[in-house]
């Protein structure tokens, strides 16, 4: 039997270090880089982790800088920011097959069924990733803690290719979860984001540095409430003990710079529509305002509307 080949799009902070991993359990993984191709051609890709060190050796890599290039997938993980997912048409459709698992590792609710319509696809999976990784250099991954995934599937004939993935993931010691409702497992992993990467990027300001200020940790866990409400609307039941959880671990974490922080302090677009918009607009349509969510989400909104006219 042929090995199953893997497709890499966004191979950064989370796509690197997952893709890094399969390539280590013996996969075929295949990456697709933007800026940093020419680096990783000549040097590899390098992954630092707390867990060892998964790097790719330039000879070893299978990089590109076309999908138009890449095999067909069997499983393809798009690690892109969604405020990048317009381009998903040019460059997940040349690696589709009639069954071919397309695998979005992004934060936010609500992508997977866009997607599934857009490629008229019978199934769309998610995953949420557990993980404190940053991309600190051209090909260099720093993994700093944590690496729990939890999958799941928008369309019930995923199911199967769901647990295949699994099994791989297992397969390279990576712990894996598999929550067979995706939107439960996606509110599941707002309930961290909204709060903290809102508030790290409004306050410029690691998650160490929120926790030790009490108001912030009041307020914090305001917002995970709002967002626990707003999840119940859809019939997503969220124990009110995994917000202490949370805020427990966040407590015990090394100091971490949250995605949307990195995003603002380099200039690139925040993560606004599926992270807040989706999860306010969805929480209204069942009845819950989200006033302290909203209030972060309009603060984030100008801090955004000033990168993209600087960017332009």
């Amino acid at each position: 039997m042929s090995k199953k080949v893997f497709a890499v799009i966004g191979t950064g902070a989370i796509g690197g270090y997952y893709g890094a991993r399969l390539h280590h359990g013996g996969h075929d993984v295949h990456f697709l880089f933007n800026s940093d191709y020419q680096h990783v051609i000549n040097n590899g890709l390098k992954v630092d982790s707390h867990y060892g060190d998964y790097s790719i050796t330039a000879n070893d890599i299978n990089a590109y800088e076309k999908s138009a290039d890449m095999p067909k997938a069997d499983v393809i993980l798009v690690a892109l920011k969604t405020t990048q997912n317009h381009l998903l048409e040019a460059l997940i459709r040349p690696l589709l097959k009639p069954d071919t698992l397309v695998m979005l590792l992004q934060n936010g609710i609500g992508a997977e069924q866009e997607v599934a319509e857009a490629f008229n696809l019978p199934y769309v999976g998610g995953g949420l990733c557990f993980i404190c990784s940053n991309k600190v250099a051209p090909g260099h991954i720093d993994h700093i803690d944590y690496g729990r995934i939890t999958i799941g599937v928008y369309g019930e004939d995923g199911i199967a290719p769901l647990e295949s993935f699994a099994k791989d993931l297992t397969g390279c010691s990576v712990e894996v979860d598999i929550d067979p409702k995706i939107m439960d497992a996606r509110w599941k992993k707002l309930l961290w984001n909204v709060p903290f990467n809102g508030l790290s990027t409004v306050l410029d300001s690691d998650t160490a540095q929120i926790m030790d200020c009490q108001e912030l940790v009041n307020l914090s866990k305001d917002i995970m409430m709002e967002v626990q409400q707003a999840a119940q609307t859809t019939d997503t039941e969220i124990p009110t003990s995994l917000i202490d959880t949370m805020l427990g671990n966040t407590a015990k974490m090394k100091p971490y710079l949250t995605s949307m922080l990195l995003d603002r302090r380099n200039g690139r677009e925040l993560e606004l529509q599926y992270m807040y918009k989706n999860a306010i607009e969805l929480g209204a349509k069942g009845g819950v305002s989200m006033p302290k969510t909203t209030a972060l989400y309009e603060q984030l909104c100008f801090i955004n509307k000033r990168i993209v006219s600087t960017v332009q």
